[in-house]
């Protein structure tokens, strides 16, 4: 593991991913005189095509004003008296389409994916240092791509067996603790309950180490210690989801019952009952993003939207490809912010929020790494970059303090002081990981 850290006085940014130039649309955006009337066919349909490709950037030059570049930023805080490392919590999230050996391989179980083959070496780092029940990784979601854990006899099974494999591997002897995501639950089709369960029950069978949160594919919160100074509160806020739409359904077992808000006081006892603890929130989706779940898109999402489907589909569709970005910008999916589950689930929490309680949130869901700080003093780490083939783009925000669009995941390090690190990893082809920022978490 490299331990050259970025400097602190530089936001990270991804190179590829600069923000556009605004466009000046005024003068092409002028009304057509009359005598524009009388032009040759040829001429009016030059300016039409212009009219139409004025339209769309005059579309991306709205994109782009919603993700204008903050210039000013806090820099990273310094730890002052850290004292020794205590426990280690390495979040890492989205890792469900890890690189795989082909079955034919001579070790058709060896881990080859960068970010998990660095993951392991990390891990097994601390195991060494402070031991293997000091260590823990928290998987943050969508631990399979693309709808979840089929169950026993799909023939897809065996293929999403060996992904959840490959994670485990990377964890070793540390503690595992596992949340689910969206995909996992097959972005909560009615059915989706089925694969949610069919990954519990797989997981289940892996070995003391390893575990699910919150228990019985329920919304939670549930409370897990964690060492001496660590207190966890898992949520699954798409089984939250999937239990109000399905209020008779399979997770009418789950306690406390859907709706009315009566998730909000067992949230708020959760954080205010950490006791010398430092609390910690584990959720798939942010609160805070400068993602595309946050609505920040790019001009090639406008002018290429099938790749939301398949990364590989560059068919440009210019005028009609922002009907996707625009849509999802009016919440159309549950997945992104500003759908009304999604919404509801963010001003909750919020509300909820007072300082140091928590003092991180840790999520996935986006495929980058982010830092943010909000205005009550709670870090966000949003750890999605666990799929080297899924990385998205990232944008800035006045709340964050890193942003990159790389593969990789972070470590949260306790002392024994109870105070808090946060550590940014990136991976590169070489399945090398680089600590590429690093701040104390007050």
């Amino acid at each position: 593991m490299s331990s050259g850290s970025a400097p602190s006085s530089q936001r990270i940014h991804p190179g590829s991913d600069s923000i556009p130039e605004r466009l000046d649309v005024t003068r092409t955006m002028r009304r057509r005189s009359k005598s524009s009337r009388s032009l040759p066919t040829r001429a009016r349909t030059h300016r039409s095509i212009r009219a139409l490709a004025t339209a769309f950037f005059f579309a991306l030059s709205i994109a782009g004003c919603q993700t204008e570049p903050h210039l000013s930023f806090d820099p990273p805080l310094v730890c002052r008296t850290p004292g020794p490392v205590t426990e280690s919590v390495f979040l890492i999230g989205d890792a469900g389409a890890p690189e795989l050996p082909d079955l034919t391989a001579a070790d058709p179980a060896e881990l080859v994916d960068p970010v998990l083959v660095a993951l392991r070496r990390d891990v097994a780092a601390s195991v060494e240092a402070i031991g293997a029940d000091q260590t823990a990784v928290v998987v943050l979601g969508d631990n399979v791509y693309p709808a979840g854990m089929p169950p026993i006899g799909d023939e897809d099974y065996e293929r999403a067996a060996r992904i959840l494999d490959a994670q485990i591997a990377a964890i070793g002897p540390a503690r595992g603790f596992f949340t689910l995501g969206n995909h996992d639950w097959d972005q909560g089709v009615e059915d989706g309950w089925q694969r949610a369960k069919a990954q519990l029950d797989y997981l289940s069978n892996k070995g003391p180490n390893i575990s699910v949160h919150p228990p019985n594919i329920c919304p939670g919160p549930e409370v897990v210690r964690f060492g001496d100074h660590i207190h966890f509160i898992f949520m699954d806020i798409w089984a939250a989801i999937y239990q109000t739409e399905f209020r008779n359904g399979p997770l009418s077992h789950c306690q406390p019952p859907a709706g009315e808000g009566r998730l909000i006081p067992i949230i708020d006892a959760a954080l205010h009952d950490e006791g010398n603890r430092r609390s910690v929130m584990i959720a798939h989706p942010p609160l805070l993003t400068s993602g595309p779940h946050g609505g920040y898109f790019r001009w090639q999402e406008h002018l290429f939207p099938l790749r939301v489907f398949n990364r590989n589909l560059w068919i440009p569709l210019p005028i009609l490809g922002s009907i996707i970005p625009f849509a999802r910008l009016s919440g159309v999916t549950d997945t992104d912010q500003m759908s009304g589950p999604y919404k509801e689930y963010i001003e909750s929490a919020k509300a909820l929020f007072s300082p140091g309680h928590p003092t991180l949130v840790a999520a996935g869901h986006e495929h980058s790494l982010q830092v943010h700080v909000d205005p009550t003093g709670v870090f966000h780490a949003v750890s999605g970059a666990g799929s080297s083939s899924k990385v998205d783009y990232v944008r800035d925000m006045k709340s964050d303090l890193m942003s990159l669009a790389a593969p990789g995941y972070m470590r949260l390090d306790a002392y024994e002081d109870a105070t808090l690190r946060l550590n940014v990893f990136s991976v590169d082809e070489s399945r090398e990981s680089t600590l590429v920022f690093s701040t104390c978490v007050p």
